[in-house]
């Protein structure tokens, strides 16, 4: 308790701090799947394929390259929150954190989009690229591996995020990060309940890239 507290008084101390998380959550919220989707193809991505605006449904439904457009954007705008706190706002690492959330959150619940959204794994891979670069390398290597052996993009994901407050506390140690890497880790997985359920049915699809 008094631990929070001590970050809350550093909040009350950094100023527009509440800014921050607002526009964390609305760079989070931005749909660029939906958004490439529309304007290069015409079609609703929430229309076709599972129906989620991520890069896997992306790829498979409009093809490579909209689908690394997408993977490229929504890391980027993780990204982007974070480094916007960093520098910016210059504000403690308990603020990084919240932006962090908001902006993976933001992605999931966008207020765009009657506050649906997709499954935060590329925001997530963008936010730990600023916060520490080697669990975005680590956490990378673990998709990639887990993608090479089994070309499915959900189960590489879900290896990712099961791994991550390991990896978090491994590189970084216990500290603070690792309850945000544990409640993005829950969260995330939860998000992914569908692929799980599909996954142990074996119905779950590899990922391939569809034609534009």
């Amino acid at each position: 308790m008094a631990h929070l507290d001590f970050h809350l008084q550093e909040l009350a101390h950094t100023p527009y701090w509440y800014v921050a998380l607002v526009i964390a959550y609305l760079l989070g919220a931005i749909p660029f799947g939906l958004i490439i989707a529309k304007l290069f193809l015409g079609i609703d991505i929430r229309q076709v394929g599972s129906g989620n605006i991520g890069m896997t449904n992306v790829m498979r439904t409009a093809g490579k390259g909209p689908g690394i457009a997408t993977f490229v954007l929504d890391l980027a705008k993780g990204s982007l929150a974070v480094w916007l706190v960093k520098g910016a706002f210059d504000g403690p690492e308990f603020l990084e954190l919240l932006t962090a959330f908001l902006a993976v959150f933001g992605h999931t619940k966008s207020i765009f989009m009657g506050f649906k959204g997709g499954k935060g794994v590329s925001t997530n891979f963008g936010v730990w690229l600023v916060l520490d670069w080697r669990v975005f390398l680590a956490m990378a290597a673990i998709w990639l591996g887990m993608f090479i052996i089994k070309r499915i993009s959900s189960l590489s994901a879900l290896s990712a995020l099961t791994l991550l407050p390991g990896l978090v506390a491994l590189i970084r140690g216990f500290e603070d990060q690792v309850f945000l890497a544990a409640l993005l880790s829950v969260y995330l997985i939860l998000l992914h309940r569908s692929n799980i359920y599909r996954l142990l049915a074996g119905d779950e699809g590899q990922l391939k890239a569809g034609k534009n």
